[in-house]
């Protein structure tokens, strides 16, 4: 009892194997279609063959043939001709898409397979060729049954029929013998097991391609959507956006190029943590889709979406968007705000366009009330620039646009020039002079700005190192350092190399870091300033005054001279607090062993002012604005500042 339950669970298991997937049904109908199309050749070719083989025979031998054989032979021919060929016209029709009906191409595919088992019954019974009858018979069953993929089942009822029918019939004629039974059994079990071996060789082959199939589809989803929040990515959006602006059935005057930051999102992180966070982007993923429903939108990174959408409803999507996002979240202002491109023609880049709106969208962050702004002429030009500073800052260095200024910085005791700070400036041949205000944001933005700092340390290396070889003065220089070069580059070691290359002292380059660029948690942006100290380099604190970190940098880092902000000599002879205010910092830095330099002095009444408190070094317009090297020293030859490197 237990081995016949363990038998048909062990047949109800083999069984569901059978239960194929529509992927693995198709393959086995395509499989069989197109071996429809080898096997209805060859029947048709030997019908053709047979049926001149027969004539020319009967008028050979004539008297072999009676009319009645000669007239269901002709017809038994012809018929499977006629079948064979509206199998091989179906298929070919198939296979090039020209029709699509299955069911009528199983029909014909299983009428013309028995069509074939029928005219082998029939011809081998009738055969005038006695020993002719099994090999016509087996050719036939071998025809259908080793190229055609069956079912198992179907397989084992048609063989183990046909078969039957076949010993049926030649008992008949003659008497069936033991040895011809013998041998039609294993002629039987030959093709059942060849029929069986066919379909799973097909099976297993068709289930590895649908695995790959998977796979490939799999790989294809995740190449084209966002993982985190199932939208669509960014390659995929272009692509998209890209074939909708080429098709003549849309109207690209009512769509637009819609790019959406989620503002304050970085607090929503700081308060709930980084998975909360993560679950929050697929909300507000949820959101926009909802809101534009049918239409292209993408995620780009972090927090930014982009949307193809009509610029008429996009306002009032908006509105409804900011206010299930407060129903979301109470205690933060978060929001969307929204930078919008109207295409101009069919061939606008999708890439360049969200571009655009991206440039108009980071042009309202920070702007309270002001949610929405298209991409303007204006912007048009700011963007042209910025574009034409990211790509062309390698050719500008290298071909000399960008040139290096020094200004000058003067003792406060007696105002001999005590050393100078070397400053960038870009003299572009398409956009004339840019200040430093308009390519410094951006190359940090692009995270470029230590291709800029490490030129500029190199000419003012190289400037000195001519000075020198010349006879003239080696004037003390000082150089900037953005937070970002410590990211990008070490320019620790590069200085180090370069004074090595070039002979000069470590007295003679002196480091400058912005206070807004450091922050106390950052352990190797501290070590690398560490470092620049135990090298023997001067480290300068720069803008002091203008962060909002201030006291806490003292605490943090090490400095040896602190510039302080021009910032508190805006309308000196104005504020009443200025005064005071810098006489307390000038006195802290004593206190702390620091040396103080103070920047924008611009007059006498300041100079004398800071001169006053014990301030030790000055630098503005009024000692001189930032020049090339060869004015600088031919100041110096002139009489126009005397060079003291050292007061006491």
């Amino acid at each position: 009892m237990e081995f016949l339950q363990k038998l048909i669970t062990k047949l109800k298991n083999h069984l569901k194997t059978y239960n194929y997937t529509p992927f693995v049904k198709d393959f086995f109908f395509i499989s069989n279609i197109r071996s429809s199309i080898y096997v209805s050749v060859i029947v048709a070719i030997i019908e053709i063959c047979m049926l001149i083989m027969m004539i020319s025979g009967i008028i050979k031998n004539s008297e072999n043939y009676s009319f009645h054989w000669l007239f269901f032979h002709t017809i038994s021919y012809t018929a499977l001709l006629a079948i064979s060929l509206v199998m091989l016209l179906y298929s070919a029709l198939y296979l090039k898409g020209k029709v699509s009906n299955k069911r009528v191409a199983n029909f014909i595919r299983i009428l013309f397979s028995l069509a074939m088992i029928a005219f082998a019954l029939y011809v081998s019974y009738t055969s005038k060729d006695r020993g002719g009858q099994v090999f016509a018979f087996i050719s036939v069953i071998t025809l259908i049954n080793c190229i055609f993929v069956w079912n198992p089942f179907v397989s084992f009822i048609c063989l183990t029929v046909v078969f039957s029918v076949y010993v049926y019939l030649q008992s008949k004629i003659v008497p069936i013998t033991l040895s011809i039974k013998v041998n039609g059994f294993t002629t039987w079990l030959a093709f059942l097991v060849t029929a069986l071996n066919t379909h799973n060789q097909k099976r297993v082959e068709s289930q590895k391609d649908e695995q790959l199939q998977k796979m490939n589809n799999y790989l294809e989803e995740k190449s084209r959507m966002d993982e985190l929040t199932n939208l669509a990515n960014r390659r995929y959006f272009y692509s998209e956006a890209s074939k909708f602006l080429n098709d003549e059935k849309n109207d690209i005057s009512k769509i637009c190029f819609a790019y959406m930051d989620l503002e304050n999102f970085k607090n929503y992180n700081e308060k709930y943590g980084f998975q909360a966070g993560t679950n929050f982007l697929r909300t507000v993923a949820e959101i926009i889709k909802k809101n534009f429903k049918g239409e292209l939108v993408a995620r780009f990174s972090d927090d930014h979406f982009v949307v193809l959408t009509n610029p008429d409803s996009l306002e009032q999507k908006l509105i409804e968007m900011q206010s299930e996002l407060k129903n979301c979240e109470t205690s933060l202002q978060l929001g969307f705000k929204v930078g919008i491109y109207r295409p101009k023609d069919r061939f606008s880049a999708p890439n360049l366009a969200c571009d655009h709106a991206r440039y108009a969208c980071e042009s309202i962050k920070k702007h309270f009330g002001h949610d929405i702004v298209e991409y303007n002429s204006k912007m048009d030009q700011e963007f042209r620039l910025k574009q034409h500073i990211i790509n062309n800052l390698d050719s500008a260095i290298e071909n000399g646009f960008i040139k290096v200024f020094y200004q000058p910085v003067v003792w406060a005791k007696n105002g001999n020039l005590c050393g100078v700070e070397a400053l960038a400036r870009w003299e572009d041949p398409s956009f004339g002079f840019l200040s430093p205000a308009a390519f410094i944001p951006v190359l940090e933005e692009y995270h470029l700005i230590h291709k800029l700092d490490l030129y500029v340390m190199r000419t003012v290396c190289f400037d000195m190192s001519e000075s020198k070889n010349n006879g003239l003065p080696a004037i003390p220089a000082s150089i900037n350092f953005s937070r970002l070069d410590f990211e990008l580059a070490n320019p620790v070691r590069e200085l180090d190399e370069c004074l090595k290359k070039y002979k000069l002292s470590k007295e003679d380059i002196h480091v400058e870091i912005t206070e807004s660029a450091l922050n106390a948690s950052d352990e190797a942006l501290k070590s690398s300033l560490e470092n620049f100290r135990k090298n023997g380099n001067a480290l300068w604190l720069d803008d002091f005054g203008s962060g909002a970190s201030g006291l806490n940098t003292l605490k943090d880092f090490n400095f040896d001279l602190m510039k302080i902000d021009m910032v508190f000599l805006s309308k000196f002879g104005e504020s009443e607090k200025s005064q005071p205010i810098l006489s307390t910092v000038v006195q802290l830095a004593q206190r702390i062993g620091m040396q103080t330099l103070t920047e924008g002095v611009e007059t006498k009444e300041a100079y004398d002012f800071l001169k006053s408190i014990g301030c030790q070094r000055l630098q503005g317009y009024l000692f001189g604005k930032p020049m090339p090297k060869e004015e600088l020293l031919a100041k110096i030859k002139d009489g126009t500042y005397t060079l003291e490197t050292k007061v006491d």
